[in-house]
């Protein structure tokens, strides 16, 4: 399923998933892809980003766990997955900024969106 990446990439309210922490991260997550785009060059934009995926997914995690959730495994294997394909990133171009931009903006809207009002 593709979604229509915002332009300018920004979060706005059609990315709601009604947990107002949740959507803090997610908007501090478009924020760091922003930065990420205009700082292509810098290895610390990038690791920032990704150590910062790492504890949003984490938290994200947990509440699911909290709340048992039961898509609990497979919204997991979403997240490791991402991971393992960030992971071998080594340079920022045209390419991986499409790769970040829509995956945050389909994992948003199709993955998250199945918590709302479960955890």
């Amino acid at each position: 399923m593709s979604i229509a990446i915002p332009s300018p990439f920004v979060w706005d309210e059609s990315f709601d998933v009604k947990d107002d922490h949740l959507n803090e991260q997610h908007k501090k997550l478009f924020t760091m892809i922003s930065d990420l785009d205009a700082n292509r060059d810098s290895a610390q934009h990038l690791k920032d980003l990704v150590d910062f995926v790492v504890k949003h997914f984490q938290d994200e995690e947990n509440r699911m766990h909290s709340h048992n959730y039961e898509e609990e495994a497979s919204h997991k294997q979403t997240h490791d997955k991402f991971l393992e394909d960030a992971s071998k990133i080594t340079a920022v171009n045209d390419d991986v900024i499409q790769f970040v931009k829509n995956w945050l903006v389909t994992h948003i809207k199709v993955s998250d969106f199945k918590y709302i009002g479960k955890i």
